[in-house]
């Protein structure tokens, strides 16, 4: 969940990484230096019902009927390493069946994925049929790179105006501010009811010293303070770890959440209650967790190193039975359990814990996601667009899709069973030790950027036994919603991409500092001075003018 290092469609982000990707093809859909491709006649495809014969957009499948399109699709390659999308993994072979349309993929790591597909942006050149990103594409738009796709979208989204129907709000977040759609967006909003990310915690530690669990933030220090002091692990080893985290600093910020604060999901930016945008790390609350961070790291409560560990190093950890607490996605538990038991372990249970509340009584609460997840473009030069655009149609909007996407393969992932999908064990014992979301990635499904999430398939993957749906279920009041914004023009881009980009450096780097002790706490204030000099004003005027925007749009204004 780490968006805010791009500020969630208001700024593209500038990741490290080398480029070129392996396999870049042109946007005619071949590759650089290989003879044509292109067939001799046009590909049959298959016939939609005209105006007269339709109320609205239709989408027959299969799209091409003879098997002579293939479309370079570029994306971040599948987050299970093991199983690349070049593979031709069992998910994607069925969309295939399903579309009549063969894909070429153009993958590469998520960590150089953005900054390969930026530079071949820039150059104009080499670029697919299809882009999956995670950034902003308005620039692109504007500058003629991408198809728009407004006309496509009223003759063939009929799957992209049934999801329409039920998330108003996600057309109003794909279109330019001059009212023009060159991205189609999946939707996540659903997620985290289905499968919270939060407080996950080792109950069995907890019952071993006879404690509760903590509900404040009072009894979460309490409680690590138990897990270090009184060797939970039974080793005889003073070499606790009570609580580990990974992806930097800004996976603590979720704490603000005990103190009312939105500091992660939403970046610091919230509407206050008159709807007017507030910069929350100038909130006092935000020093108060600060310093709370503070007295953990002090205390030896929390990992030191959680500015650098990654999720594998996390892992780790974990399996070596040295950390008892950490923020993740609840179905992290059943993987950290199937490895302890692996491990030696007879009964690991970690469990989410209730979002802890604060001391100043609030009772502490758990962002959603956005209702937009990604960004599909089609190269405005491809050859193929129309049938570019049905594909993402299809694969993106579809329930048909949705349900393949979350769920696998049927035969393989799951079976029906009284009209219900089922979980085989592949997903649910799987051979390999995989937990059940790393399981449907094996086969390529949960490609997070290609995805609209659907509660009732989400649910079945994230809560696969009793007490993962219990725990969801006691979570889901606490869930409150995230900010969202209208796409920035092209003036508002250029000054975020500016201002607010050294705002974040800035604040994540002195943040970092003050939880390790490296800066006296004693410099807040010319810490929130420093913020306010950089331009956060002008930021938050930004920030207020897109919210607005996004809201009349939703009012239907």
């Amino acid at each position: 969940m780490n968006k805010i290092a791009y500020t969630r469609l208001g700024l593209m982000a500038a990741l490290a990484g080398t480029v070129a990707a392996a396999g870049c093809s042109s946007s005619s859909g071949k590759p650089d230096g290989a003879a044509s491709a292109s067939p001799v006649s046009s590909p049959q495809t298959s016939v939609s019902a005209s105006p007269a014969q339709a109320a609205g957009p239709v989408n027959k499948m299969p799209i091409v009927t003879d098997g002579s399109v293939t479309l370079t699709v570029a994306i971040a390659d599948n987050p299970f390493a093991a199983a690349s999308l070049t593979q031709n993994l069992p998910v994607w072979q069925e969309i295939e069946k399903a579309t009549g349309v063969k894909i070429k993929w153009d993958v590469a790591p998520s960590s150089q994925y953005q900054t390969a597909l930026q530079t071949r942006l820039a150059a104009r050149s080499n670029l697919p049929d299809i882009m999956f990103t995670s950034f902003d594409m308005y620039k692109y738009g504007k500058d003629g790179l991408l198809l728009p796709l407004d006309d496509l979208i009223k003759k063939y989204g009929q799957n992209a105006a049934e999801v329409f129907k039920q998330k108003p709000l996600l057309p109003a977040l794909m279109k330019t501010p001059e009212g023009v759609t060159y991205t189609l967006s999946g939707t996540r909003d659903e997620e985290v009811a289905s499968g919270p990310y939060g407080w996950l915690i080792r109950k069995d530690w907890l019952d071993k010293l006879n404690l509760k669990e903590p509900v404040t933030v009072d009894d979460w220090y309490n409680v690590l303070k138990a897990f270090k002091e009184k060797d939970p692990n039974g080793n005889g080893k003073a070499d606790e770890i009570p609580m580990s985290n990974y992806q930097g600093v800004a996976q603590l910020y979720y704490w603000g959440n005990a103190w009312g604060l939105h500091l992660r999901t939403s970046d610091g930016f919230y509407p206050d209650a008159k709807g007017k945008i507030q910069y929350e790390w100038l909130d006092p609350r935000a020093k108060e967790m600060v310093v709370f961070l503070n007295k953990l790291v002090k205390e030896g409560l929390l990992d030191m190193e959680f500015a650098v560990n990654n999720k594998d190093q996390l892992t780790s950890k974990i399996i070596r039975n040295l950390s008892g607490a950490a923020l993740a996605w609840q179905e992290s538990n059943t993987l950290w359990n199937n490895k302890l038991k692996e491990a030696g372990e007879t009964n690991p249970q970690w469990v989410m814990a209730m979002p802890p509340a604060g001391p100043n009584g609030y009772k502490g609460h758990i962002e959603s996601t956005w209702t937009s997840n990604g960004n599909a473009v089609i190269n405005k030069d491809s050859k193929y667009a129309e049938i570019a655009f049905r594909w993402l149609d299809y694969v993106i909007y579809s329930m048909e899709n949705s349900k393949r996407a979350t769920l696998g393969v049927e035969g393989k992932s799951y079976t029906m069973k009284d009209g219900k999908p089922v979980f085989t064990d592949f997903v649910l014992k799987n051979p390999n030790g995989l937990g059940p979301v790393e399981a449907i990635r094996s086969i390529g499904g949960w490609q997070l950027n290609s995805l609209v999430m659907k509660k009732e398939w989400v649910s079945m993957l994230k809560l696969t036994d009793d007490t993962l749906a219990e725990r969801a279920n006691r979570v889901e009041p606490y869930i409150v919603p995230v900010v969202e914004f209208a796409m920035p023009t092209e003036d508002e881009f250029a000054k975020l991409n500016r201002k607010l980009t050294d705002i974040t450096t800035y604040k994540d780097e002195m943040i970092a500092k003050f939880i390790l002790g490296q800066e006296s706490i004693d410099k807040w204030d010319s810490f929130t001075k420093r913020i306010q000099d950089i331009g956060i004003a002008d930021v938050l005027s930004i920030r207020q003018a897109q919210y607005d925007r996004l809201m009349a749009s939703k009012a239907g204004k």
